[in-house]
């Protein structure tokens, strides 16, 4: 298990890293940071710099300090609306490597613990926060369903390969007559006596026609967060009239039903806040104003 240590980038390479993850704006002052956990480009502030800045890249220190830091290095870059900053997809063996190192069980609460290497500590995460604080490049492959049990086992699982009809037959064979070595090279008629009786109905079933696809599922409210904030959200929101309100946002931009969950709306607020939104209200309604 990794120590709670951070290695700080060198200048060079963090200079590499900021011209990859983050995009500024000098007409509107906007500086964009690549979240490399979610894989998102996120409203960049004083506020929430440490969130969306790794610390082995902006280090300790004020956040008003670090957020002038970045925007100053990301101003020398150009400005690419089209840029996507790092995004590597993982494989097995870098998840099982990734489970040793920044995956723990604690007690007293019980609970679960992941690294999260943007705010550089220990996190508590549940099946509902995993998004959040687990790289997209671990779970997107295998799905945070299944993400989520390797997180709770703390392991991989290696489901054997199913065999095939020959390779079923050859192993009863073996095990019930013997090696095949220690019989005659003739065509080995126990492997088609067992085929027959056992495997027929299998038979049958492959050579049936395929079952109807079952209906596409339709995306996450997690899922419908990440394609449309912050860059559709600025569009949508231009052919608005009146308050933006959550509910309109949620039903409109998203589409999705209404009301959220606790966990859905803690979501959508914190979406709206990184994309430069704030909450605001009047005597009779909430709603979120753009950031000037």
């Amino acid at each position: 298990m990794r120590d709670d240590a951070v290695r700080m980038l060198s200048g060079p390479n963090q200079r590499e890293w900021l011209a990859r993850n983050t995009r500024y704006e000098p007409k509107t002052d906007r500086l964009l940071v690549w979240n490399i956990i979610t894989w998102r480009w996120c409203l960049a502030t004083t506020e929430n710099i440490l969130e969306l800045c790794p610390l082995s890249v902006r280090g300790f220190g004020d956040p008003g300090e670090i957020w002038k830091d970045v925007r100053s290095k990301a101003s020398r870059q150009p400005y690419d609306l089209q840029q996507r900053g790092d995004s590597p997809v993982h494989n097995e063996e870098k998840r099982r490597e990734w489970l040793r190192e920044s995956r723990r069980r604690k007690c007293l609460p019980e609970r679960i613990e992941i690294f999260n290497v943007i705010q550089g500590r220990w996190m508590a995460v549940t099946h509902e926060n995993l998004a959040e604080h687990y790289a997209r490049g671990y779970w997107e492959p295998i799905g945070l369903g299944k993400a989520w049990e390797e997180i709770e086992t703390g392991a991989i699982a290696n489901p054997e390969a199913e065999l095939t009809l020959r390779e079923h037959a050859e192993f009863l064979a073996e095990h019930l007559f013997g090696t095949l070595r220690k019989t005659p090279e003739t065509p080995d008629e126990r492997i088609s006596i067992i085929a027959e009786e056992f495997y027929s109905s299998r038979e049958e079933q492959e050579r049936a026609p395929p079952l109807p696809a079952p209906p596409q599922q339709l995306p996450t409210f997690e899922e419908r967060l990440d394609a449309r904030m912050p860059e559709v959200l600025e569009v949508w929101a231009t052919s608005q009239k009146g308050h933006i309100t959550s509910r309109l946002v949620v039903e409109g931009l998203l589409q999705y039903q209404w009301p959220l969950s606790t966990i859905h709306q803690r979501a959508l607020a914190q979406a709206m806040r990184q994309a430069g939104w704030t909450s605001r209200r009047n005597a009779t309604t909430r709603f979120w104003v753009k950031n000037a």
